[in-house]
């Protein structure tokens, strides 16, 4: 194989290489050849690296924003995953206690005792703030773990409360940390890959308002879609922090008739003269195996696929480690950051197969009722551009866009079984390098 190597390297070179640097040379040479054929294994020894080699970490200052419903569920991960590292850091819910050791600060205790006592949304807040989480029954905890998200918000008291908590942590955190030189909110499902965070952020000047985070827009406002990573500089904080004291009354109205408040604080930074960087694909807004990497929601020219990869979200409890394990190993054996496209190829392409049982790959094309999964297939072959398909009762779905999806339980009202065309899967990746150039990372 070493035989295959280059031949313009001049033997002078050779006379030098230690065995790792072989086994380095050997391993770019095979990602470049053949991404497929090193193995998922190879991405899951047992590494846990010292925090040292995170240079900048010092400088951010971290809030996991989060609510007592999910807390006990989700947040103990991130104390071995993404806070392990990070030496300053607050967590902030709707209710202050002491979990697991760490102190937990309520993000609203400031916000107009009038609007607590009367709006709605504070409802939930007032049973809180009396009973703990003891105050409400199993059966309204169980109903509201299940609200799904829709266009309007996700249908759940802790959720219609959280857009009160974006621009009151915005104040908190500059006062707790003054001297930051970056604010990075976060929420309890996000995944942030810090040494790709800090080699982004080095191509900003944290002495300029920046304000950084994955698009989104609701009406006339762009916003930072706070579940990818939310960005701030110093200069950039103190002027939203300004321009809410400067409003309070009018802010609070705006909050009050609106649903999302990553888009508030968007439109608070907008009034303050920041305006967004739009940052997809570096900051993502779903899981690795809900991606569709060829997505070309950041434009034709901003394929996820080409860029280095910042955030991920949607992350399961379960699936920290595992991909915290991934990031890791990489990180230890490579020189050069984790691009979305090495995260498919190592993380993802390994769980594709031909089929799988309670298993929903989000195809999202309707193609009817049909008798058989294996009908579903065959749709799905005689599509020139169809590479994975699903069947759920007698519903057959195909879809042009490649993705992993999901577990479905057996509990399931329709057992889901879902398809990969593999013979185009093993295509897909030689034919998604053709579309990149020398893409790195979003910059102004």
């Amino acid at each position: 194989m070493l035989s295959s190597l280059p031949s313009s390297f001049p033997r002078s070179v050779y006379r030098f290489l230690t065995p790792a640097s072989i086994f380095s040379l050997l391993l770019l040479y095979l990602y470049l050849r053949n991404p497929n054929s090193i193995g998922h294994d190879y991405f899951q020894s047992d590494v846990r690296p010292s925090c040292d080699s995170l240079e900048g970490m010092k400088d951010l200052f971290v809030v996991l924003r989060t609510g007592a419903s999910e807390l006990p569920k989700k947040l103990p991960i991130h104390f071995t995953t993404t806070l392990r590292c990070v030496p300053h850091y607050a967590i902030y819910s709707d209710y202050e206690e002491d979990f697991e050791g760490h102190h937990i600060y309520n993000a609203l205790d400031e916000v107009n005792p009038d609007i607590i006592a009367s709006n709605p949304d504070f409802e939930y807040y007032r049973r809180l703030q009396e009973g703990g989480r003891e105050a409400f029954a199993p059966e309204e905890l169980a109903k509201w773990a299940a609200a799904k998200n829709t266009d309007g918000g996700r249908d759940s008291p802790g959720w219609k409360l959280d857009k009160w908590k974006f621009l009151p942590l915005a104040e908190k955190a500059l006062k707790q940390q003054p001297d930051a030189k970056w604010y990075i909110f976060i929420e309890s499902d996000s995944y942030i890959l810090w040494t790709s965070l800090l080699e982004w952020l080095s191509h900003f000047s944290p002495s300029q308002p920046h304000y950084l985070g994955m698009q989104m827009q609701i009406g006339d406002i762009v916003f930072a879609y706070g579940g990818g990573g939310i960005a701030i500089s110093n200069p950039a904080l103190q002027k939203v922090v300004a321009q809410r004291r400067a409003d309070l009354k009018g802010y609070d109205e705006f909050t009050t008739t609106h649903w999302a408040g990553d888009c508030v604080l968007g439109k608070a930074l907008s009034d303050s003269g920041v305006n967004l960087l739009w940052a997809f694909p570096s900051l993502m807004g779903d899981r690795p195996g809900d991606i569709d990497f060829n997505s070309t929601f950041g434009g034709d020219d901003k394929k996820p696929w080409c860029y280095y990869a910042a955030s991920y979200h949607h992350i399961p409890p379960a699936e920290y480690p595992k991909f915290a394990k991934f990031e890791q190993t990489w990180n230890q054996k490579n020189t050069f950051r984790l691009r979305h496209r090495d995260v498919f190829r190592f993380y993802v392409l390994p769980y594709l197969s031909s089929e799988r049982l309670d298993w929903d790959n989000l195809s999202n094309n309707d193609q009817g009722e049909v008798d058989s999964f294996d009908d579903c297939r065959k749709i799905c072959e005689n599509q020139f551009d169809c590479i994975q398909y699903s069947f759920a009762g007698r519903s057959c779905k195909t879809s042009t866009a490649l993705k992993l999806g999901r577990h479905i339980p057996e509990s399931a009202t329709d057992q889901v079984k879902s398809g990969w065309i593999m013979e185009r899967v093993k295509d897909y990746p030689d034919r998604m390098d053709a579309y990149c150039g020398h893409e790195t990372w979003i910059l102004p």
